[in-house]
């Protein structure tokens, strides 16, 4: 009889290194970084408090890239080397003798740098070096160890590292991510993600074409907890297993899938290694796309101690056939399906809350009556037409915009005028429709309607007009029936802030993808700001993070007396708000920047300053109305008491005229708040802080009595009142 152990065969081996990699150099990094992440941990271990430092060296050169992943940790010896590189699967990254490390399966570096083009790696232990490369040949894994040499200056230059550590590199070709791609990647990565949250590493990805260099950080989307619970499972001898589940559900939707997925749950052993990310049966369900959480599994690593196979070898994920984890899935999806169930009750409330046809139309009036007003009274608008005279001059064919051209800057609104002879143009019947030929000019008057009392001789109406990026051209488009006339309009930097102040981004409002860098430039008037000065960049918010934190002025860098710096911008978790500042003796530049993910729009096309309104059904609301400066949303709280008083329960009561009349009430005054609060703060009025408010509620008023009864005939149902009346005057 013959007995022996049954060898793995190098196909198979090398299989299963394509098969982890898939010549992603994101995956092979990831599982770099983790190594060094380990080192620093077996560092702790030993009370040895390391740098905590792990560097990501980009270069890119034509269709192909070199990558390294450096750390000052342990780095390692001749022998550490043999026993980490010359054993595929083996348990080398220290689980099993006890070490807190994350890497579970022993082949993490191995299948990151043989399953990409020269992969090797180079460490310093003790004032020795030593270099080991890994590769595949002829379908079969490979490893050469240099014999170890004393590190020398020269050696310890070349690859940066002067005390312990080690540096990973290899290339990659064909799919070579872009700088800030690996940022974006590396940076969302779910298994990265209680790493880049560790306050005792510091992350940073280097860019050696360009010099640049950025810390990596997480920031979890804007969120409430939904549930907090522990349960316990009973598995064979090892007893109780302790597992703590928390849910959130975020303010917006969230990424469910793929890698860099800010949604699902995290699942981590008590050690903070990830072992995967989830939702479940839920993975695809939309009542859930909001979900984020963390299970933290309490002595999982006795599992793998004796080698349960609870782990995918693939690396992504518990695996669901082995029973403790087919129960814990089992009771983690009992909370979700509770969770869920409230969903489905919240968006239940919510369609019951809807508006319903006549009632929207009413709103859709009575709101655009309310964003005219708004433009009258409030906006900043730069008139273009020409001076309204006693005889207003009568178009070319009856249709014309003026002028005829014109040159506007970013971010400010003009209004241009469209003069109509309506002995020639019929406009009675139909509305004259405005486009512009450029995206990027934002047509705010969609449509321009007629009255009665418009039908006769030569009138005005007013296109009102703003554009979001310099240096581009387009034309501003009216037409009707067959008669159509353009304005040919230019879109250049906004300059008399520049020349104020000597300082002014460019754009001045940007909106960021979390972990997705977004270049911006600051313009530099040096007639103002002088060569030699210093020009000092700061975020007021830590999660907003910018490339360059000094810029010295060279007058050199200057054309036209103006100098052009980009600055790269970034930002971590979704929801999150703030400004980037630049400041230089007594003159300032203020970039807004706001962190929102995909789902999210931009609101530069928005129609005016208020949108239709929503119903809010929160248990116990503190105001009654509120509005959002950046949606325009005006939002009615249906449970305050003397709100649902007239709502009655599930706004039940919405149709009938004394609810109509308070609805109208409310949304008029706080509308005529909200602008007459716009007008105050734009006027460029010195006022006392005291006088402010006062000042406010003065316009409110005012505006109150101008346009109220306007605003209550459009919000409220005039059959409904006359009928009203009608049975009053009977009695």
């Amino acid at each position: 009889m013959k007995r022996g152990i049954i060898q793995a065969d190098d196909r198979h081996t090398a299989r299963r290194i394509k098969t982890a990699i898939q010549g992603s150099a994101i995956r092979a990094l990831v599982e770099l970084i983790i190594n060094s992440d380990d080192s620093y941990i077996r560092l702790a271990e030993k009370g040895i408090k390391g740098k905590g430092i792990i560097e990501i060296i980009y270069e890119k050169k034509g269709y192909s890239g070199k990558f390294a992943v450096r750390d000052y940790a342990e780095g390692m010896t001749e022998k550490e080397i043999e026993n980490n590189f010359t054993k595929y699967g083996s348990a080398t990254s220290g689980i099993l003798k006890g070490h807190k490390v994350r890497g579970y399966f022993g082949q993490g570096a191995k299948d990151a740098l043989a399953g990409m083009k020269n992969g090797k790696i180079c460490s310093f232990k003790n004032n020795q070096f030593i270099e080991c490369r890994v590769f595949l040949e002829n379908g079969k894994p490979m490893y050469e160890i240099d014999d170890p040499q004393k590190a020398s200056v020269k050696i310890r230059k070349m690859h940066e590292i002067y005390e312990n550590g080690t540096i990973a590199y290899f290339e990659a070709e064909k799919k070579v991510p872009q700088y800030d791609t690996v940022h974006k990647e590396i940076a969302n990565n779910y298994l990265l993600r209680k790493l880049l949250q560790n306050e005792n590493r510091k992350i940073f990805l280097i860019d050696k074409n360009s010099g640049k260099k950025r810390r990596l950080k997480v920031t979890l989307p804007e969120g409430k907890e939904i549930l907090s619970d522990r349960f316990f499972i009973n598995y064979g001898n090892y007893g109780d297993f302790q597992i703590d589940i928390s849910i959130y559900r975020a303010n917006v939707d969230l990424i469910q899938s793929g890698d860099d997925r800010d949604g699902g749950l995290l699942l981590v052993d008590d050690e903070d290694a990830v072992l995967g990310i989830s939702l479940f049966k839920y993975e695809n369900e939309p009542l859930a796309a909001k979900f984020f959480g963390q299970i933290r599994i309490n002595n999982f690593r006795k599992l793998l101690e004796n080698e349960e196979p609870v782990l995918k070898e693939e690396r992504d994920g518990i695996d669901l056939r082995h029973d403790f984890c087919q129960q814990m899935v089992k009771k983690i999806e009992e909370f979700l399906d509770l969770k869920i169930k409230e969903e489905r009750l919240r968006k239940q409330k919510e369609d019951e809350s809807k508006i319903d046809r006549e009632e929207y139309r009413r709103y859709k009036k009575a709101f655009s009556i309310l964003n005219e007003i708004a433009e009258i009274e409030a906006e900043e608008i730069e008139s273009l037409g020409q001076n309204v005279s006693t005889k207003m001059e009568d178009p070319p064919n009856g249709f014309m915009i003026y002028p005829s051209s014109a040159q506007i800057t970013v971010g400010k609104k003009y209004r241009f005028e469209l003069r109509i002879n309506t002995n020639i143009v019929r406009v009675i019947d139909s509305g004259i429709k405005i486009t512009t030929s450029n995206p990027k000019i934002i047509n705010i008057t969609k449509e321009i309607k007629f009255d009665k009392e418009d039908e006769k001789g030569i009138i005005s109406k007013f296109i009102t007009i703003k554009g979001i990026e310099a240096n581009i051209s387009g034309s501003v488009n009216a037409s009707i029936e067959e008669h159509r006339c353009e304005s040919k309009v230019f879109v250049v930097p906004e300059k008399e802030l520049l020349l104020e102040e000597g300082l002014d981004f460019y754009p001045s409002n940007i909106v960021l993808k979390p972990h997705q860098p977004r270049k911006v430039d600051l313009f530099v008037y040096i007639k103002k700001i002088t060569g030699g000065n210093i020009i000092t960049i700061k975020s007021n918010n830590s999660n907003i993070n910018v490339s360059v934190e000094q810029i010295t002025v060279d007058e050199f860098d200057a054309e036209k007396h103006i100098a052009k710096y980009p600055i790269d911008v970034w930002g971590e978790g979704v929801g999150q708000d703030g400004e980037v500042v630049a400041e230089c003796n007594e003159s300032i530049a203020l970039l807004g920047v706001k962190i929102r993910d995909k789902q999210e729009r931009d609101q530069t096309d928005r129609k005016g300053m208020f949108s239709e309104p929503e119903f809010d059904d929160e248990p116990e609301p503190n105001e009654r109305i509120s509005y959002s400066h950046e949606t325009g949303k005006v939002i009615i709280y249906e449970n305050f008491p003397s709100i649902r008083h007239y709502l009655g329960d599930k706004c039940k009561y919405r149709m009938t005229l004394p609810c109509q009349i308070l609805l109208a009430d409310l949304l008029a005054e706080k509308c005529f708040l909200e602008i007459a609060r716009k007008k105050v703060e734009t006027s460029g009025a010195v006022l006392s802080p005291d006088a402010i408010p006062m000042r406010i509620q003065r316009d409110a008023n005012t505006l109150s009595k101008k346009y109220g009864k306007k605003v209550h005939e459009s919000l409220v149902d005039q059959k409904l009142l006359k009928d009203a009346l009608s049975d009053i005057n009977k009695d």
